[in-house]
Formats: structure tokens, C-alpha cells, sequence
């Protein structure tokens, strides 16, 4: 099997007070574990997290309780698609999107980072969710407030 490393040298949160956003499935939270154990400044910082059991692959999941007990995580919404009653990432998007309106609507910003399948499915939710507030991807794409690391 061949890999090979690809350098994302903008794909971290954007600095300052603005809400982000953090969006992820699998070994897609190895990263935005990193960006929130790095938020020492304890800015508002929202991981949506998605696994397949959280009996086998909760990743992080001792790590991440300690973020949000110091304040560096504010909020953490996990979804397992192999349990009674699961869903997906993108799920918990729809639940919560009230709030995730909001925070995009103060500034917030957006780094989604996984699969394509689950990037996609994501987009596609945040498109729903945004719609009302007259916002979409594209257009934060284009202001710098949407990243995304795929693979």
C-alpha cells in the first residue's frame, strides 16, 4: 500500500475571539484535538465529532472530556452510526442548527476534517442549516471562514 504526506499549512483556525467550529469524523479528530488542545485562550470552540461505536472508538475521548472541564472545548456533540438509535455527523449539524446559525452569524468559522464522503454530507447539511441566515459554503469558503483537510 503506498501513502504519502500532504503539507495544509492553512488549515487551522483563523485567530481571534470568533466562535469555531470543528467538524469530524474518524481519525479526522486527530487534528482538531490538536487545535483545541493549542486553545490555552479558552476562545468558544464547538467539536462535532461523529465515530462508529463509543465503546471501540471513542478517539480522545478521556482527552477531550479534560478540554471541556478547563474550558478550552465548550461544547462536544459525538454521533455513532453503530449503535441503537445513532447517527452521523451531519446529524447533530441539523439537530443544532439554531446555535450553529448563531455562531455563524457572529463571526464563526468552520474546519471540517475526514473522509470525502463525510465532508460532503457535512457541506451539504451546513448549506441546509445556513440557508435561513442567507449564508452558504461557497461563500465562506471565500471569506476564509470554511477549511476543509479531506482525504
Amino acid at each position: 500500500m503506498d501513502a504519502f504526506i500532504q503539507l495544509h499549512p492553512d488549515f487551522r483556525p483563523v485567530s481571534g475571539e470568533a466562535p469555531v467550529i470543528l467538524i469530524g469524523a474518524g481519525t479526522g479528530i486527530g487534528p482538531l484535538a490538536g487545535f483545541i488542545r493549542n486553545n490555552t485562550g479558552k476562545h468558544p470552540m464547538y467539536l462535532y465529532w461523529g465515530g462508529r461505536d463509543p465503546a471501540s472508538d471513542f478517539l480522545y475521548e478521556p482527552e477531550l472530556s479534560r478540554y471541556l472541564a478547563d474550558g478550552r472545548l465548550t461544547q462536544l456533540h459525538a454521533a455513532f452510526s453503530r449503535v441503537k438509535d445513532g447517527g452521523y455527523v451531519q446529524d447533530r449539524v441539523i439537530d443544532d442548527a439554531e446555535q450553529l446559525r448563531q455562531l455563524m452569524a457572529n463571526g464563526g468559522q468552520i474546519l471540517v476534517c475526514g473522509s470525502r464522503g463525510m465532508a460532503k454530507s457535512t457541506l451539504q447539511a451546513l448549506d441546509e442549516v445556513l440557508a435561513p441566515i442567507h449564508l452558504d459554503t461557497q461563500t465562506l469558503k471565500a471569506q476564509g471562514r470554511y477549511r476543509e483537510d479531506v482525504f
